[in-house]
């Protein structure tokens, strides 16, 4: 399929440092009602089936973070600690380029930054659809802050040490169509879903071939960069919040959920029996339907004060 065929617009952002890279769904008003943040590793093509269904009742962008997909910003390793950085390119772009609040949705890491510029920037924020974010208990921080702990969890951290094995370059999107396919993460993926997220998880490689656009040390780094505070983010949320926490291999567990509702008694919180971290591929149906409740409740101008300092 060639780029004018594509089922969404491509859009481009300039923010400090380059541009951040994008599709965008449904009407081209000025500001969009939602903005997507996608997983580490990923990009914002993997969900294309998940978000295009929206654009019937809303303008829904979804954007590639630093070092993933097709967004042209430095994705530096030294220094590399935290999710802050992903955050505060987001905040400049809708700083930059949108007039009016948005609704955050994201998963796995595209959740928790969206947490961390809600709790940054309320301002630009007007909802919140979390789809199984990466939320530690308080303790997992801690270690965190420990001298050269994300350094050292680069390389100790078994998420990490996969991510720095992966293959990064086959010699056509074919060849890595067939390595990726039933195997892995990827299990869950159909082929539209795989080839949605080859499609911008690939570049041309000038030695030959294609090569992942995330590499494997920085999306080890990004397994490994926890120096971030979602816990206190949340404390300053006062957005309509949506939650969806998958059943098995969460990445929030059962008693980090339940003490997000009891610090945000008015989130809309749910389990996914059944279903596994990568919620939007195996139940878009649900994923779909919280994303959509967020940018309801954040249209309709609900805000709430519990939890605040």
């Amino acid at each position: 399929m060639s780029e004018a065929d594509e089922p969404f617009r491509r859009v481009w952002y300039d923010v400090p440092g380059g541009r951040m890279a994008g599709i965008a769904f449904g009407a081209q008003t000025p500001n969009p009602d939602i903005v997507f943040l996608h997983a580490t590793g990923f990009n914002a093509r993997t969900y294309r089936a998940l978000l295009q269904p929206l654009s019937e009742k809303f303008h829904v962008l979804a954007l590639d973070l630093r070092g993933h997909g097709r967004t042209e910003l430095p994705a530096r390793l030294f220094g590399y600690a935290s999710w802050r950085p992903h955050r505060d390119d987001v905040i400049a772009l809708i700083e930059r380029h949108f007039s009016a609040p948005v609704t955050l949705a994201g998963h796995s890491m595209g959740a928790t930054v969206s947490l961390l510029i809600a709790g940054r920037r309320n301002d630009l924020v007007s909802g919140l659809a979390l789809v199984d974010p990466v939320i530690l208990p308080a303790a997992g921080y801690a270690m965190a802050q420990a001298p050269l702990g994300p350094l050292l969890q680069r390389h100790t951290l078994p998420i990490a040490r996969a991510a720095r094995k992966r293959r990064s370059r086959f010699p056509d999107r074919a060849a890595a169509l067939e390595a990726y396919r039933g195997r892995g993460v990827f299990k869950s993926f159909s082929d539209d879903v795989l080839v949605d997220y080859l499609a911008d998880g690939l570049i041309d490689d000038p030695a030959g071939g294609v090569k992942l656009s995330c590499t494997p040390i920085y999306e080890a780094a990004t397994f490994a960069a926890h120096r971030h505070d979602p816990w206190t983010a949340l404390r300053r949320v006062t957005d309509p919040l949506v939650l969806l926490r998958a059943e098995r291999h969460s990445t929030i567990s059962v008693a980090s959920m339940h003490r997000l509702c009891a610090i945000k008694p008015d989130a809309r919180a749910a389990t996914v029996e059944g279903a596994g971290h990568m919620l939007p591929m195996e139940r878009p149906d649900r994923v779909r339907a919280a994303i959509e409740s967020a940018a309801l409740l954040a249209r309709a101008g609900r805000k709430y004060n519990h939890g605040l300092d």
